[in-house]
């Protein structure tokens, strides 16, 4: 008898079935230039591109990607949280949604997971997951990106959305990152963290170059609310409250205090709707050492990776202006 453990696994091979097909048929537009593959990523699917200098995967693509920046026009009322991927986006996000939505108790967004109260403008994959799309959402949307500033629709700088970005450690942000590529069933990373660390300086992971990403947010923090990881540790109470202030929703400091404590990195991650557990039942990603989702939640995890020396060279590197 098949068991529930037996049918996702069917389901996962279906949909790679089908995933290849597609493939198959695809035709990238002349500006997505095509990355060298690398042997390091195991999962056969994905290939990456260079977009308007911006690494993506052939996925946006198969699902529509173009298509929905097109059709995409912001509203006064959306909120946006944007980041470079494994600098805090989910813990950001949770904040912003209890913020807006006044939620100050144990669970929130009534047991909904967060990626279908706060979804992923970058790949629109709505049709797949069942999920309402971002046009058809009622205000105020919630809505996260992983997208550079210059990548964002237009509508999104000049539709008075409010957009907040979150930032971490490069070092961290790296380390973090590696075990996801680990993790994760549509990358199946399996090269060493030298060689990852590599690839991230050339930036040639998602969503690269990290520099290029993280400061052009940073050159608008006069219109976008810029955060960083090590603020969310150190005073996460302070954050609601600078949060609050940008989004013009008040809160009081019992409630900025409440919303600080269910937003702690260890009630996240007992949180259904935060941890994204979920993940592993639906063949996402590979259970096993690389740990779940949600990590370690730690400022200087780098240093289990990266020698002092090494350490700094990187972190020079990474704050050079471009």
């Amino acid at each position: 008898m098949a068991t529930k453990v037996d049918e996702v696994a069917a389901r996962w091979e279906q949909q790679q079935r089908e995933i290849a097909a597609m493939l198959d048929q695809l035709k990238p537009p002349d500006d997505w230039k095509l990355l060298p593959a690398d042997p390091n990523y195991k999962y056969p699917l994905v290939r990456y591109y260079r977009y308007r200098g911006t690494v993506l995967s052939n996925f946006p693509l198969l699902w529509g990607f173009l298509e929905s920046w097109k059709r995409f026009q912001a509203r006064p009322k959306d909120v946006i949280v944007a980041s470079f991927p494994k600098s805090g986006t989910t813990w950001l996000q949770e904040l912003v949604w209890r913020v807006v939505h006044g939620e100050t108790s144990v669970n929130s967004g009534g047991g909904a997971t967060l990626e279908y109260r706060f979804p992923l403008l970058d790949e629109p994959y709505a049709d797949i997951m069942k999920m309402t799309p971002i046009h058809d959402m009622e205000d105020p949307r919630l809505i996260k990106t992983h997208l550079p500033y210059d990548l964002l629709p237009p509508s999104v700088h000049t539709g008075n959305a409010k957009v907040l970005y979150v930032s971490r450690d490069p070092r961290d942000v790296c380390v973090s990152y590696y075990h996801f590529f680990r993790m994760i069933n549509y990358a199946e990373y399996r090269g060493t963290f030298q060689e990852f660390r590599d690839s991230f300086v050339r930036g040639e992971v998602m969503y690269a170059p990290y520099r290029e990403h993280v400061q052009g947010y940073l050159r608008h923090a006069d219109t976008v609310l810029c955060v960083t990881y090590e603020q969310l540790h150190a005073d996460r109470a302070a954050v609601v409250r600078r949060v609050a202030a940008f989004l013009e929703r008040p809160v009081t400091d019992a409630e900025a205090e409440s919303i600080a404590r269910h937003t702690s990195f260890e009630a996240m991650k007992e949180n259904p709707g935060t941890n994204y557990r979920h993940w592993e039942k639906t063949g996402m990603v590979n259970v096993g050492s690389e740990g779940t989702f949600m990590r370690k939640g730690q400022v200087g995890d780098w240093k289990n990776y990266f020698t002092e020396e090494e350490g700094a060279a990187f972190l020079k590197w990474a704050k050079q202006p471009v």
